[in-house]
């Protein structure tokens, strides 16, 4: 009685069938097919001093193929940081920032535990503690760390995303709200998929495949945002710790526990677009 009752109590969410996405309206303002070499007016694949958690983020991550954006991750013996796992970010900070609009990727995840992808966007003030969101938020549009969770039933949570919004600072006056975990209808790894918010002054709304998921009016940025396609590699210090056993450090598991041959795993993005009121 109790695994029935379990898996019937599960908290996974489908997306509303009946409330999609409309963009009367509304006209494309950026477009990004990845059809030619990764444009640098556009894109910068570097942040920070390349540490990232359990891993790199190495602008050799990244690269076009097939009109597809490719953010590579792998363990490498001679990276330049030395031994360790390397994967990589694309984003449009310090080039282009955009206020309100509907914000789209579509994507396919990377299929491996211990790390995940996530398609989000940042304020260059979010890092201060500002006013409930006034003045930047984090906004995560898709994550998918459930590929293999040693914390998550996978049968249950594997091909989930989730949207959650982060204000004040990432310090004592952090704050956060988080939609819950959304099934994606088709599979999230090998098929392309499209996530999505409407950003507006006085809401969220989130979109998978062109479906509401959630709306929320916490913590709305009256502020630009840039725009952030990552692979996120659990643990810290830039290594896969060898303390980093259960989730202690980070959700998504452990990355070395995947079976042989599964490296490398791409985050293969297919195109991401902007659409803003006229």
């Amino acid at each position: 009685m109790l695994l029935v009752c379990a898996c019937a109590c599960s908290r996974v969410q489908t997306p509303q069938a009946d409330k999609t996405l409309d963009l009367s309206g509304m006209e494309l303002v950026f477009e990004e097919n990845f059809d030619g070499p990764l444009d640098a007016t556009r894109w910068r694949t570097t942040r920070g001093e390349g540490a990232r958690r359990g891993g790199y983020w190495d602008p050799a991550q990244c690269f076009t193929e097939d009109g597809n954006l490719i953010i590579r991750t792998e363990y490498k013996e001679d990276g330049p940081k030395g031994p360790g796992w390397y994967t990589g970010t694309c984003t449009t900070d310090g080039l282009q920032e955009f206020t309100y609009g509907y914000f789209e990727a579509r994507c396919k995840a990377p299929a491996a535990g211990g790390l995940w992808s996530a398609f989000w966007l940042q304020s260059e003030t979010m890092g201060d503690e500002t006013e409930g969101g006034k003045n930047g938020a984090e906004i995560d549009v898709m994550e998918s760390p459930y590929y293999n969770d040693p914390k998550k039933d996978t049968e249950t949570y594997r091909n989930t995303t989730m949207h959650t919004i982060h204000i004040d600072g990432y310090g004592d006056k952090h704050q956060s709200k988080g939609s819950g975990e959304f099934r994606v209808d088709r599979d999230m790894y090998n098929e392309f998929n499209t996530y999505g918010v409407l950003w507006t002054p006085d809401e969220y709304v989130f979109y998978i495949n062109g479906q509401e998921t959630w709306r929320t009016d916490f913590g709305v940025s009256q502020s630009p945002e840039f725009l952030l396609l990552t692979v996120e590699i659990a643990g810290k210090d830039g290594s896969a710790d060898p303390d980093n056993q259960n989730n202690r450090y980070s959700w998504s598991g452990d990355i070395r526990d995947n079976p042989e041959g599964t490296f490398p795993v791409d985050f293969v993005v297919d195109y991401v677009r902007v659409y803003q009121f006229a």
